[in-house]
């Protein structure tokens, strides 16, 4: 028996917290404060951008596709952004193992079947309190790695410009 038998189980208060883990849900308006973040670094660079950010079930919650942007560019930064969140990696990582080492035949071209992103330039956004992925940041419209630092720039605005309560919020059991 998988779950084991009633007998087996213990008091219902210890089968309730064992039963759930302590969790956060990235706010709309966290993650309209990561999109501008996002936005702000790429106008830093002149760059023109499209920042998406997804909740922890990949669904997108905002984006904005700056004026010079190409359209593609919301569909291939919110597919970042939820390829970050279900594979629970920055999507430079994925790249990587589908592109692999040259020398060291490491690339996993099986990723490729799984229908998701695999571009450099999205990013998981982490809960410091208890080190869980509560969303991520996909950016697209420039290179590879400038995509990725505007995705970083801005989780990491997320995790320091606000206080937690208004950026993210307990979910109910």
């Amino acid at each position: 028996d998988l779950c084991g038998t009633v007998k087996s189980l213990p008091a219902r208060s210890t089968v309730a917290a064992m039963s759930v883990a302590p969790s956060s849900a990235i706010t709309l308006q966290g993650a309209c404060a990561a999109v501008q973040a996002g936005v702000a670094a790429a106008e830093k660079s002149g760059w023109k951008v499209t920042v998406a950010v997804c909740d922890a079930g990949g669904h997108l919650l905002a984006l904005h596709r700056m004026d010079g942007c190409m359209p593609v560019g919301a569909e291939i930064a919110a597919g970042k952004a939820k390829s970050a969140v279900l594979f629970a990696r920055e999507t430079k990582l994925l790249e990587g193992a589908v592109n692999g080492e040259k020398s060291s035949g490491g690339e996993r071209s099986a990723l490729l079947t799984s229908g998701q992103v695999l571009m450099e330039g999205g990013v998981p956004i982490i809960d410091p309190a208890h080190g869980r992925i509560i969303g991520a940041c996909g950016v697209s419209g420039v290179k590879p790695n400038e995509d990725q630092a505007v995705a970083k720039a801005a989780a990491e605005a997320l995790l320091t410009s606000m206080p937690a309560s208004k950026l993210w919020g307990a979910v109910a059991a």
